[in-house]
């Protein structure tokens, strides 16, 4: 009798853990995606803010970002994917948030820094999945925007305070509808698992 229990109960640990997973990976993408739907509203409708505030709000969500980051690390054990962007990140944030001041360039060169980091590693994710994935377009698309914007920034930190605006909200549209995207479609998931 007890050799008939032990493959429930491996199969009902299984499920509880795919169930957590799920539930942590979705919510974690939503807040994501929300907060870069936030900036790119903020970066769209505000462009002649002064460059500071504009600063301030990247490093807002640079911040969280990599406060995330950590979590997710911590929380599922999976530090050596996740610990070191996540502190890059804050570091990144942190600058951006309280040193404002530093010149335009400077800090557009970081922010650049920053998406080259971040679309790389999307590009590498969604490498490294399964081929037959349908969201593995969706990671390399959104890798590739990234990028493409960091470049931009780290190219060309001279151009002017509306374009810049434009392009960081445009980067951070697409990276927010994507996440919230990905969100939904793995809430569905956790659904029908259920």
């Amino acid at each position: 009798m007890t050799l008939d229990k032990e493959p429930l109960q491996t199969a009902a640990g299984a499920h509880f853990r795919l169930h957590n997973r799920l539930g942590d990976i979705w919510w974690s993408l939503m807040i994501r995606g929300l907060l870069a739907l936030a900036l790119a509203i903020a970066a769209l409708f505000w462009p002649q803010t002064t460059l500071s505030l504009l600063f301030r709000l990247v490093g807002l969500y640079v911040l969280l970002d990599g406060a995330l980051n950590l979590l997710w690390a911590f929380r599922n054990g999976e530090v050596g994917a996740y610990l070191v962007p996540g502190l890059i990140s804050l570091i990144i944030g942190a600058v951006l948030l309280f040193w404002p001041s530093m010149t335009g360039k400077l800090l557009l060169t970081i922010v650049g820094i920053w998406l080259l980091l971040q679309g790389v590693s999307l590009l590498l994710a969604a490498r490294q999945s399964y081929p037959g994935d349908p969201d593995r377009g969706l990671f390399m698309n959104m890798g590739i925007v990234i990028t493409i914007t960091g470049l931009v920034l780290v190219i060309w930190p001279g151009t002017g305070m509306v374009a810049i605006s434009w392009v960081i909200a445009i980067a951070a549209l697409v990276t927010g509808a994507l996440l919230v995207f990905l969100a939904l479609r793995l809430r569905q998931v956790e659904k029908r698992f259920d």
